[in-house]
């Protein structure tokens, strides 16, 4: 159990969702679970355009704001053709990835485009309640590009 109120306490800190006087003793409300999005591969059935896309993946986070999880490392795009397929745990380090048990987020992917704006290839909603579950297929399909993420939700 403290294992499970230390990393709560990590995360609100963190991913500034509050503060900690509610673990200081001050009556406030329960303290979030906290869970995390674990990313696992993308598989391009069709991709967008040419011979090829330049795939990245982006994350709402707790603001709203899209946040980049995926290429990581520094790294901004996956080239990703028909049949490619990539592991997504460069990307597992991102705070962003972080959410409660009764909250949700967008999962949206990409296409880096050189002149213009990026290309939505599609989204997906994942929620902290799919806690536990087995790994997660979801097809997004944007822009003529059709793309299964595969994830999981796991208890932090």
């Amino acid at each position: 159990m403290r294992k499970n109120r230390v990393a709560r306490i990590a995360a609100t800190a963190l991913l500034g969702l509050g503060t900690l006087g509610a673990f200081a003793g001050t009556a406030h409300a329960e303290p979030i679970d906290y869970v995390k999005i674990e990313l696992f591969e993308l598989h391009c059935q069709q991709n967008s355009e040419g011979d090829h896309d330049e795939a990245y993946l982006k994350i709402t986070d707790a603001n709203g704001n899209a946040v980049k999880v995926w290429p990581g490392n520094g790294i901004t795009y996956q080239t990703m053709g028909s049949g490619y397929v990539r592991s997504m745990a460069d990307g597992n380090g991102n705070a962003a990835l972080i959410l409660g048990r009764e909250q949700a987020r967008t999962l949206t992917l990409w296409d880096k485009d050189t002149f213009g704006g990026d290309d939505k290839l599609g989204s997906t909603l994942v929620t902290g309640s799919e806690v536990g579950a087995e790994t997660q297929w979801r097809t997004v399909e944007g822009s003529g590009g059709v793309y299964v993420i595969g994830y999981r939700v796991i208890d932090i």
